[in-house]
């Protein structure tokens, strides 16, 4: 299996425009890689079925696919995330004086690629790199509340609410009840789910496509996060996400609510 990996690793390589789009027939790819041409077709077939490679009708030549080019850009987009968010975060974190954290997804779960610390003596430090399911903790269950109808529901139906990684009991009926919540006020808060005694309020990102990449979360001890700490809270929350939003090319923004 990993020989096959490798060759259509290579396939891909070669096929890699220098300049101007790039073909080649399944003879010229097996004599520069040399391969057999009954591999180098066998994978190429595999690989156009998937859409990372195209064969032109004419002269049955293959060249990349789209998969390439949408696989590229989700990587350009989280680098461009975490560049354009930073300032961001660093002044969101001087508003609150608490912990800021960048959030993307990945399949079916939020992940931290990036954070400020509180300078308080107290406070929430979660790993760069923690995963956790998109219907957990505020940071993650903001991106789901604005991804398309159709794949939120793929997404909770999956769920095994028997088993999850909350210390809180969480039902698909109180999750959805939540999204109505959130896409209504622009930002999502939760207490005690993924770490006992914190609260965090998140809000989401969006991409110059118009859909959600991404999120910023503010985090701290509960007992900081007053009535009146919220209402600040969320505002600079929802203020940030939106400036970041607005750098990466999205255009529909929320109106800020004071």
């Amino acid at each position: 299996m990993c020989g096959v990996i490798s060759k259509a690793v290579h396939i891909l390589d070669i096929l890699v425009p220098q300049g101007s789009e790039k073909e080649m027939s399944v003879t010229e790819i097996s004599r520069e890689l040399d391969m057999p041409v009954q591999s180098a077709h066998r994978i190429l077939s595999s690989l156009s079925k998937h859409g990372f490679v195209a064969q032109n009708n004419k002269n049955k030549k293959y060249k990349l696919g789209l998969s390439v080019m949408k696989y590229g850009f989700l990587m350009w987009d989280s680098l461009m995330l975490r560049s354009v968010s930073k300032p961001f975060m660093e002044e969101l974190s001087q508003k609150t004086n608490e912990t800021v954290f960048l959030a993307t997804r990945e399949n079916e779960e939020g992940v931290y690629i990036d954070c400020i610390d509180s300078p308080q003596i107290l406070k929430i430090s979660e790993p760069i790199g923690l995963r956790l399911p998109l219907f957990v903790g505020a940071s993650n269950r903001v991106i789901l509340a604005f991804l398309p109808q159709k794949e939120r529901d793929k997404i909770l139906s999956n769920v095994d609410w028997t088993s999850i990684p909350s210390l809180k009991p969480l039902t698909r009926e109180y999750i959805e009840g939540e999204i109505k919540s959130i896409r209504e006020r622009g930002y999502a808060m939760t207490s005690g789910e993924a770490t006992d005694g914190t609260t965090g309020i998140g809000a989401p990102v969006f991409s110059y496509e118009n859909t959600v990449i991404g999120s910023i979360n503010c985090a701290g001890p509960s007992f900081r996060f007053t009535p009146q700490n919220i209402d600040k809270y969320s505002f600079y929350v929802k203020k940030y996400a939106e400036l970041i939003s607005k750098e990466l090319g999205y255009r529909n923004h929320f109106r800020l609510k004071s």
